[in-house]
């Protein structure tokens, strides 16, 4: 009688194990934030306020909720955008409860001097990154693109998704040449320049915030990580990823996906430009040609299995009375 209430307790503990086994881990829903934290504030009414103005800010979140309301409720979530503009933080920041998918944009980011309305578009967009833009997730798992993902994320996708079709005035010489060598002409190339010169409006404030000399697109991050950073990059670092990828030609319908490089651009593709910038990124040896969850559903299998064969094993052990 004891040996089958001990063998009928490891079944129990062991098909407890194969269940946790087979259920993807809790999601952590921890806020996200767009910049360190840091104790800048730009109040209503500020001296320093020379940003955009509410009703810019609030053009900017109804262009996020038109086009990625439609593309969450896809994913099986649903858009808030919490409009704060009389807050005075300087940050944005994205977090999930429940089925809400949640972005945060304070009108203290929106006031400083170096953000324009394509920047605070890009930082929405970096925000919706966190929530769509896919590999590498923070800490490998989890719900969250890393800082770089959802930067890169920004101007691969969202960017040529809301932006309009006309480029920004006052464009860099460096930028305009680069990306009029990607796209000979037309709406590529003018979001190409926009997304750019948004991206440099956002680094200068990151540079500020971080003490660091103004980033330049003639100046790019050399440093190279020996492991994928999920934390934010430095203002330069940050600037070159938004710059590659406004110079990725792929197609903004091929998606991103939460688990290998795809979506964006890869030298195991043949592209020269446009990659996630090594001054944050690490990619492992043939991850960019090999899906990398094809060994993690491998190693999950083969757990599931030995799981599978010691509860067998034990069964067949219990009816032979071997225990």
């Amino acid at each position: 009688m004891k040996k089958s209430i001990a063998v009928a307790v490891l079944l129990s503990t062991l098909a407890a194990v194969a269940a946790v086994a087979a259920t993807p881990a809790a999601q952590d829903h921890k806020p996200v934030v767009f910049l360190p934290k840091n104790n800048m504030r730009i109040p209503v009414g500020d001296v320093r306020a020379k940003g955009i103005d509410e009703a810019a800010f609030n053009s900017v979140m109804d262009r996020i909720q038109e086009v990625y309301g439609p593309i969450i409720a896809q994913h099986g979530g649903h858009l808030v955008i919490n409009r704060l503009w009389t807050d005075e933080t300087v940050n944005a920041s994205a977090e999930q409860q429940g089925g809400d998918w949640i972005i945060n944009m304070y009108g203290g980011l929106a006031r400083h001097p170096a953000v324009t309305k394509d920047g605070m578009m890009l930082v929405a967009c970096h925000e919706l990154g966190h929530h769509l833009g896919g590999f590498p997730l923070i800490g490998g798992g989890g719900w969250a693109s890393n800082e770089g993902a959802a930067d890169y994320f920004a101007n691969l996708k969202c960017l040529r998704k809301t932006l309009g079709d006309t480029a920004s005035a006052n464009i860099d010489p460096t930028a305009k040449s680069a990306c009029e060598a990607v796209y000979p002409a037309g709406v590529d190339r003018a979001q190409c320049e926009s997304g750019a010169m948004a991206g440099m409006s956002v680094s200068v404030l990151l540079a500020e915030l971080g003490g660091s000399p103004k980033p330049d697109f003639t100046t790019p991050d050399t440093s190279t990580v020996d492991s994928t950073n999920d934390e934010h990059p430095a203002a330069q670092c940050r600037l070159d990823t938004y710059f590659a990828a406004s110079l990725c030609a792929k197609p903004v319908g091929d998606d991103v996906s939460r688990s290998a490089p795809n979506g964006g651009c890869t030298k195991a593709e043949g592209f020269k430009v446009g990659m996630r910038p090594r001054c944050w990124y690490a990619p492992a040896a043939g991850a960019e040609s090999v899906d990398p969850t094809l060994a993690s559903k491998v190693n999950g299998e083969a757990a599931s299995k030995a799981v599978s064969n010691s509860l067998e094993s034990l069964r067949s052990a219990l009816s032979s009375n071997e225990l």
